[in-house]
């Protein structure tokens, strides 16, 4: 090999370094520039009814603009199936919305997911959590319960009672007339329930619960 050739090489070998240095340094550029303009995971923001000196008022949450109500679809905003209480602000006694075999299998569903835990698979308050040594849930099957209007029970689910969490962020309300029956469903049968089995005459008498 002669000394021409290895010169031919050494100065290939040093453009394509060079070549490489310089692809490196544009793209430390490049990203020093997006740096400079913000990167979007960091971004100026405002946490959850933290304070802003942007409005007079000092708070970030615009407050409803006058005259604001809730969507509820069809229904007012003061309806018993949304409120849980009659015409004259007491304790829905019945039910507000028609029981059906569906109803209620949508309850027996949502009472499997959020109040088996605590009180168990047959609602008298033996469920899983006593193992884990919190106390005992009120027995959904006893008197104080069963003689309950179901408007206390809906309230119960919304906002909570004593030690028990309110649900009401996650199980929407019609959801919650529906583990109501349910309830009531347990209470006529005096057992499990089969839904599916459940005659008319016993929809008609969940229905009719005062």
């Amino acid at each position: 090999m002669n000394l021409s050739h290895l010169f031919s090489r050494f100065t290939s070998r040093w453009s394509g370094r060079r070549a490489a240095v310089a692809v490196m340094a544009l793209g430390a550029l490049f990203l020093a520039a997006c740096a400079a303009t913000g990167v979007m995971d960091t971004q100026a923001r405002y946490n959850p009814l933290s304070a802003s000196s942007a409005f007079a008022d000092g708070r970030s949450a615009r407050p409803a603009v006058p005259g604001t109500v809730p969507y509820y679809g069809d229904l007012s905003a003061n309806s018993p199936i949304i409120t849980g209480l009659d015409a004259n602000g007491e304790s829905y006694q019945g039910f507000p919305l028609p029981v059906t075999k569906d109803l209620v299998a949508l309850g027996q569903q949502r009472f499997n997911i959020y109040c088996e835990p605590c009180h168990g698979a047959t609602a008298e308050g033996n469920g899983q959590i006593i193992a884990f040594g919190f106390a005992q849930p009120p027995d959904l099957l006893g008197e104080d319960i069963s003689t309950s209007p179901n408007g206390d029970i809906f309230a119960a689910i919304t906002n909570g009672f004593g030690k028990m969490y309110p649900y009401g962020y996650k199980v929407n309300y019609t959801e919650r007339w529906a583990i109501i029956a349910y309830i009531r469903a347990i209470e006529l049968t005096e057992g499990p329930v089969d839904v599916q089995n459940l005659t008319a005459d016993q929809i008609d008498q969940i229905g009719k619960h005062p």
